[in-house]
């Protein structure tokens, strides 16, 4: 398991600015969301090699790949966790900060974009029904139309007078996306040269 100075950095400065003792029941609510992963990971016979804990989210090394069934329900457990919780705690008169928490955590993993567990579900939809190359043209695609649309959603909201919520997060999908990019790009040449050494020989 490793924890980032980045993740550390965040959670202190987060920790300074709150004042209604809600960091600490969020990092609950963050990890519980994480132990539904493993726990559905382990169930379906997989070991998970590394966790990284990043100041973007949670990252697993496993050591094989899922089906797309078994990287759909992977995906899921996560936010299912959360759920539960919200509607466990909404019951309780003291329970409805961390019942709230966790319903947006629930909501904003479910957001089929880039990484999040909605846009792994999303990618795996697509790859089931249009082959591993379609979709992932047509998850870059919409990764940056369903970003764009909640950064321009969030600029609205801004000019209203709302608070800066959805434009943070619109612009924390962004990064992740930039980020997915970069990488993306160093793996797709390897690709090419791999194929054509094998179409040589």
């Amino acid at each position: 398991m490793e924890v980032t100075g980045g993740f550390l950095l965040l959670a202190a400065w987060l920790n300074y600015l709150d004042r209604q003792g809600i960091v600490p029941l969020a990092l609950l609510s963050c990890a519980l969301h994480e132990l539904g992963h493993l726990l559905v990971l382990r169930l379906l016979g997989v070991r998970v090699r590394r966790l990284s804990i990043t100041a973007v989210g949670a990252e697993m090394e496993t050591d094989r790949s899922l089906s797309y069934g078994g990287e759909i329900l992977a995906a899921l457990a996560g936010p299912l966790v959360n759920l539960v919780l919200a509607l466990t705690f909404c019951r309780f008169s003291r329970g409805w900060v961390f019942a709230g928490l966790n319903l947006v955590l629930c909501c904003f993993n479910l957001l089929p974009v880039g990484r999040l567990d909605g846009g792994r579900v999303l990618r795996c939809v697509l790859a089931w029904l249009l082959g591993p190359e379609a979709a992932w043209r047509a998850g870059w695609w919409l990764d940056r139309l369903l970003a764009g649309a909640l950064a321009a959603l969030g600029l609205v909201l801004v000019g209203a007078g709302a608070g800066p919520t959805l434009l943070l997060t619109a612009a924390w999908l962004c990064s992740n996306l930039l980020r997915e990019g970069r990488f993306e790009g160093k793996r797709k040449p390897l690709r090419r040269r791999k194929r054509r050494r094998g179409e040589a020989e």
